[in-house]
């Protein structure tokens, strides 16, 4: 979430003091050790069960990573943010120009995923150096960014930080670049390390940004601004020792020890060694008389252990809402009303970070109204209206066939919104126009007669009525 910070912190100015600056810094970066840090390597496949060490280094040590973070993440995505978003009303086709030429669906995407790693992620608007100026979007991480607001009730946004290390050719640190984004400026400082109170930023650079509010915009997953897998990483390491267990048994079971009982080997250390590798060999093995062989195994009851696999397989995604689609509860030809039941959980999921989503959304459209306005283009952010869909699969037949057995019940309208809640009813109702009028044309045709504008649909004079 924001860094929270006392208005008084600031200069006399309003400017952001330095020493104000490195505190935030310094609360950012221990959030990113503690958490985010591991929320990402979580995602990437780095989990505990890497590091994990035994005393004995004689006995198998598999470390099977099974990735439940990533295919959480990944599925919440493609759920709530497969169907690219769309926007409608006064002004939203010059918006859409503009986003289908910056490719806003995949920036989109990008958002989303830091959103369902980390709970949170940044947005950066801002003009490009073109002859004609567009505006531009920009995914900045929260690994390297934050937002400061102040500690009232409304948590007004004071300013923004991303910063990033500066590389040299032999690939160190030389020093690092702080950008800091007010509502009217950007500042660019240079300081030497992150670590430890710095008192030391060389400013570089200052412009104004004329977007009239801080150009970088913080989506929230959820209220918390927790990720999608944060809160099963337990059970995450639990399902990946368990396999990497099930697997150390099995090495261990080919291991096996051979226990021989009243049998000599031989006298010496090398007699026996001899004795053994003629074993290995020739795969016969001679007892005395009352001696006997067999080998030492460890007992397994796998039909145990996939209980405990599936009981911690179906908290993983029980808890994180997000459903296996694996599962035998997803195979078979279940009813829509069914298939809804079982993705109770993760539509409530998807409604969560939509609601959240949007919110930033409303954001950005303000900043774009803000500096359109400028430039003279009438764009209201209050004028446009944002859907977002779903990506499931659609039972197109049955949908239809209960939009033509409800005719004479449920008006036209209604009926097309049933079907499908993102067509435009007015323009199919023209398309519907156009579509009577060209099967009247090619009806009359047929029959030689030609054309009259008063014969197209819904244009007949009234029974009763004089012509």
């Amino acid at each position: 979430m924001a860094i929270v910070r006392d208005r008084k912190f600031l200069d006399s100015d309003g400017t952001v003091s330095s020493k104000l600056l490195f505190s935030c810094i310094k609360e950012h970066r221990l959030e990113v050790e503690a958490r985010l840090n591991k929320l990402n390597d979580y995602y990437e496949g780095n989990h505990k069960i890497l590091d994990r060490t035994f005393k004995n280094k004689n006995i198998p040590n598999n470390k099977i990573v099974c990735n439940h973070a990533e295919y959480i993440s990944d599925l919440s995505v493609g759920y709530v943010f497969g169907v690219p978003i769309s926007y409608s009303g006064e002004g939203a086709e010059e918006l859409n120009i503009n986003f289908t030429e910056i490719d806003e669906d995949s920036h989109n995407n990008e958002l989303a995923l830091d959103l369902s790693i980390f709970g949170r992620t940044y947005e950066l608007l801002y003009m490009s150096s073109d002859e004609k100026p567009k505006i531009e979007l920009a995914s900045l991480s929260p690994l390297d960014t934050f937002l400061v607001v102040d500690n009232t009730v409304k948590e007004r946004p004071m300013f923004a930080v991303h910063y990033y290390p500066n590389i040299t050719l032999e690939n160190t640190i030389n020093n690092y670049t702080v950008e800091v984004y007010t509502e009217l400026e950007k500042l660019v400082y240079e300081i030497p390390t992150l670590d430890g109170e710095c008192s030391i930023a060389k400013e570089i650079d200052i412009e104004e940004h004329f977007f009239n509010g801080i150009p970088i915009i913080e989506y929230r997953n959820n209220k918390k601004s927790r990720g999608d897998f944060e809160g099963v990483i337990a059970l995450i390491d639990a399902y990946n020792k368990l396999q990497s267990d099930r697997v150390n048994d099995k090495e261990q079971l080919v291991d096996a020890f051979l226990v021989l009982i009243g049998q000599n080997l031989g006298d010496t250390k090398d007699e026996v060694s001899e004795t053994v590798q003629y074993l290995l060999e020739q795969k016969i093995l001679e007892l005395d008389e009352g001696g006997d062989a067999k080998w030492l195994i460890k007992s397994l009851s796998e039909d145990q252990v996939e209980v405990l696999k599936k009981s911690l397989k179906d908290d993983i995604h029980e808890f994180s809402k997000v459903p296996c689609l694996t599962d035998e509860n997803f195979v078979g030809n279940s009813s829509g009303v069914a298939m809804k039941y079982k993705l109770l959980g993760f539509e409530q999921l998807g409604r969560t970070k939509e609601r959240y989503f949007k919110k930033g959304l409303r954001e950005r459209l303000k900043l774009i109204e803000n500096i359109e306005g400028i430039r003279a283009n009438n764009i209201k952010s209050s004028d446009i209206d944002i859907s977002m869909k779903r990506s499931l699969p659609v039972d197109d037949e049955l949908l239809a066939r209960i939009a033509s057995e409800t005719e004479g019940f449920i008006s036209w309208e209604t009926r097309i919104k049933n079907f499908d809640p993102e067509i435009d009813i007015e323009e199919e109702r023209k398309r519907l126009e156009e579509e009577k009028k060209r099967n009247i044309e090619e009806q009359q045709k047929a029959f030689g007669f030609p054309y009259d504008e008063s014969d197209k649909p819904n244009n007949n004079v009234e029974e009763g009525e004089e012509e």
